[in-house]
């Protein structure tokens, strides 16, 4: 599929406010925001994490997570917003080592040094994640939140200036593979694979997943 804007150029959504902003400015905004929407409770050590699709750095995540959190947490953040399809599994990597996913996100290094992270050994959607900031602050009971994403990319159908809404399985990467429901239906693959819908998710038009 052929990219219709930059990654600093796209925006995010906040997800307490609805604030729009692109990637760049929109740290600055949860750096106020975020505490605006803390949960009533004691405060606990917070860090703040930037997820981005390896290749595709215009899909982006801003995260907060209790510093004593597992990477097991984390990971069903990442399956429920962007992953989740058949229950595959799924490994953190730090250079060329696994981390075990009872690994606390506070031993995570401090800024800088990227993480990676892969879901599905066969069709792998395959991120980059690192720290971006810390503070003190309440989450309540969860252990983990998701405090900005990418807004939906703008795609158009390949076949007419219509915004796109299904993705052909078999032709993603290529192009043409994203279509408007019209031309969706006359697509050659159509009768053979299925489409998919067209998510805001790196997964999106992969194994089956439908956001």
């Amino acid at each position: 599929m052929a990219r219709t804007m930059t990654a600093k150029a796209h925006p995010g959504i906040c997800e307490s406010c609805g604030h729009s902003a692109i990637r760049a400015k929109m740290a600055p905004h949860l750096a106020t925001c975020a505490p605006e929407h803390d949960a009533a409770g004691p405060a606990d050590d917070l860090i703040r994490l930037q997820v981005e699709a390896s290749g595709a750095p215009e899909y982006w995540l801003q995260i907060e997570v209790r510093a004593t959190a597992s990477l097991a947490q984390l990971d069903g953040l990442l399956r429920s917003t962007w992953l989740e399809c058949c229950g595959h599994l799924s490994a953190f990597r730090l250079g060329r080592s696994e981390l075990s996913k009872r690994t606390i996100v506070g031993e995570l290094p401090s800024k800088g040094r990227a993480f990676d992270y892969e879901y599905d050994f066969g069709s792998t959607t395959s991120l980059t994640g690192r720290v971006v900031g810390r503070r003190y602050g309440s989450l309540g009971r969860r252990a983990v939140r998701l405090l900005a994403r990418n807004a939906p990319l703008p795609w158009t159908c390949s076949d007419c200036e219509a915004p796109a809404a299904v993705v052909c399985p078999q032709c993603a990467g290529e192009h043409p593979s994203v279509f408007c429901a019209t031309h969706g239906e006359s697509h050659p693959c159509s009768e053979d694979v299925g489409l998919l819908p067209l998510v805001n998710s790196p997964r999106t038009g992969v194994c089956g997943y439908t956001g």
